[in-house]
């Protein structure tokens, strides 16, 4: 029997919550080669990607320019970390400071003497990159090497190269060529990691000096800010899942997931109470069985399922995708006060539809290549079919097709064309599923579902809690594809959104599938060409909440009311 270590269970498995040591840590970072590319978008690789030191988000000083066009070298930066368990940890330097108290994470620039700080949002781990590197399951092929030591502590080498995604995409960011690191054999974490870039080291983050177990402090003094939380700069307001422009971020992505607004004017040619009663399966089914309170953690095999999910079902794969939305559900979670903060309007939307919408439920026929093709056709109700039957007016309304170098977005009277990008992101998150290796499972215990055997996992949000759909509380991994055979989302304890594959078949498809079917004297437009520039994550998500939310609501009252939603 083989005695090399599982690496992908030893990076999974990796609990930087449940650390207490203390380290050295030492990094440089080539700010030529970093601030060479668009920082619109960060490129696959760690998490916590910016300059040693450097603030979350950096006040603009008006020489951007200037400083992005002269030649900066290397910058390298030593810092001491101490961590104990629940979450709680301080990383201190000459400049800087920053920690976590086991509910709040806090950073700090020394100015004039003192400290500026400013609060960053819930708990994360400091040197995301090195203490949870299951991040190098999602977007990496793995290499394991030799074994070493270093520091005085048994570790392996091994080499993260990107894998390609399976559906292109443009990037603002060059991918990385590879990341080089070395892996702690007890831990888990990466003692050490340098990032690669057009052939030059773009970064090197390392730990040294580290201590197990050390004595523990007296009080937790040492992991808040200086001066307590009073001296907390609170005067810009953070993008946290604590108030009350989360909750209609969360209902944003929600109603906007699977391109809800286009499936719901899809079902115009009906009166909206007969959309969502006259069907069989309108009602969101309750099929769930409780969880047991000590669910295990997940097995490896459930593991390799997820990270080998890429190629699994490769050459081709068709299926039906059933969807339910419990709007109501949905927009009862949001409290008072994020319809008190405005949002153009949105909160009197919010409660004018509450009063009227129940369970959305929509039908897709799938059909996706190995090569970054696929349809996505909504099927109209009551006739849902199944696919490969004929299929008149085929490519219906609301139909998007990708032939993997070109993209086709089907409207009843206009069609838009433009690059080959990824299917909506909930629908992509079916297919390739090695994106919940980043966070905690639980579970495992075999099930049928769609008729086919898999896996119920329970799925926890880790330490990113902002995404752009409602998070998956519980998933069904199909025991021989890998793919998601059922995805359902929960506000508190009761589902609000559900997923399911069913009519699963593999094989070739047939290179026309990929073509569009555009219906004539349908006028094709392009997409515009907007270049990319640099944004604030947070304005953007709260700019996107806003639109996404009130469209979709818009489009719900306009079919209450019976408008031609077009």
């Amino acid at each position: 029997m083989s005695d090399e270590p599982d690496l992908v269970s030893l990076l999974y498995r990796a609990d930087w919550t449940r650390l207490s040591l203390t380290a050295e840590v030492s990094t440089s970072l080539d700010l030529d080669l970093f601030h060479g590319q668009a920082e619109d978008e960060a490129p696959p690789g760690p998490p916590r990607w910016r300059p040693f030191g450097e603030p979350r988000e950096p006040r603009p000083t008006g020489n951007e320019w200037e400083v992005a066009t002269e030649l900066q070298g290397i910058q390298s930066g030593r810092s001491t970390l101490l961590i104990a368990p629940g979450r709680r940890y301080r990383e201190q330097s000459e400049s800087f400071l920053s920690g976590c108290d086991g509910d709040r994470s806090w950073h700090a620039v020394r100015d004039d003497g003192g400290w500026t700080v400013d609060e960053t949002g819930g708990p994360e781990p400091p040197l995301g990159e090195l203490l949870r590197p299951s991040w190098m399951l999602s977007g990496y092929t793995l290499e394991p090497g030799e074994r070493v030591t270093m520091g005085g502590r048994d570790a392996l080498r091994a080499v993260a190269t990107p894998r390609p995604g399976i559906w292109p995409r443009p990037m603002a960011r060059r991918p990385l060529d590879r990341v080089e690191a070395v892996v702690d054999l007890e831990l888990g974490i990466l003692l050490r990691q340098e990032e690669f870039l057009d052939g030059r080291t773009l970064r090197v983050a390392e730990l040294t000096d580290i201590l197990i177990d050390p004595a523990p402090a007296a009080d937790d003094v040492w992991c808040r800010p200086p001066g307590g939380w009073d001296s907390v700069d609170d005067s810009v307001p953070q993008a946290t899942p604590n108030g009350p422009g989360w909750e209609v971020a969360k209902l944003a992505a929600g109603l906007a997931a699977g391109g809800i607004g286009a499936l719901v004017r899809s079902s115009r040619f009906r009166p909206f109470e007969q959309a969502t009663q006259e069907e069989a399966e309108a009602e969101m089914p309750q099929d769930l069985e409780p969880w047991p309170p000590d669910a295990p953690p997940v097995s490896d095999t459930v593991l390799h399922l997820l990270h080998a999910s890429r190629g699994r079902w490769a050459p081709g794969i068709t299926a039906t995708m059933h969807q339910w939305h419990d709007i109501a559900a949905m927009l009862a979670r949001i409290p008072d006060s994020a319809r008190r903060t405005g949002f153009g309007g949105l909160g009197f939307l919010l409660d004018a539809a509450g009063e009227r919408i129940a369970t959305l439920h929509t039908v897709s026929r799938l059909s996706l290549g190995g090569s970054g093709q696929y349809v996505i056709e909504p099927v109209p109700a009551p006739g849902l079919g199944q696919p490969g039957q004929d299929r008149p007016g085929r490519h219906q309304p609301g139909t998007i097709v990708c032939d993997g170098e070109r993209r086709w977005r089907i409207g009843d009277r206009e069609v838009t064309a433009g690059p080959a990008g990824p299917p909506p992101r909930e629908t992509a998150n079916l297919f390739d599923t090695s994106w919940l290796l980043e966070h905690p499972l639980t579970g495992g215990a075999e099930i049928m579902a769609g008729g086919r055997r898999g896996y119920r996992v329970k799925v926890g949000p880790g330490d990113q809690p902002w995404s752009w759909f409602i998070f998956p509380g519980e998933v069904v991994v199909d025991a021989e594809l890998s793919i998601l055979l059922r995805w359902i989302s929960f506000a508190g304890s009761q589902p609000v959104m559900r997923y399911e594959l069913r009519d699963v078949m593999t094989g070739p498809l047939e290179p026309g599938e990929f073509q569009p079917d555009i219906p004539p004297g349908v006028h094709v437009v392009e997409e515009p060409n907007v270049p990319p520039g640099p944004v604030n994550p947070a304005s953007v998500i709260a700019r996107q909440a806003a639109k996404e939310a009130r469209s979709a609501v818009r489009n719900f009252l306009g079919l209450i009311r019976g408008d031609d939603a077009r």
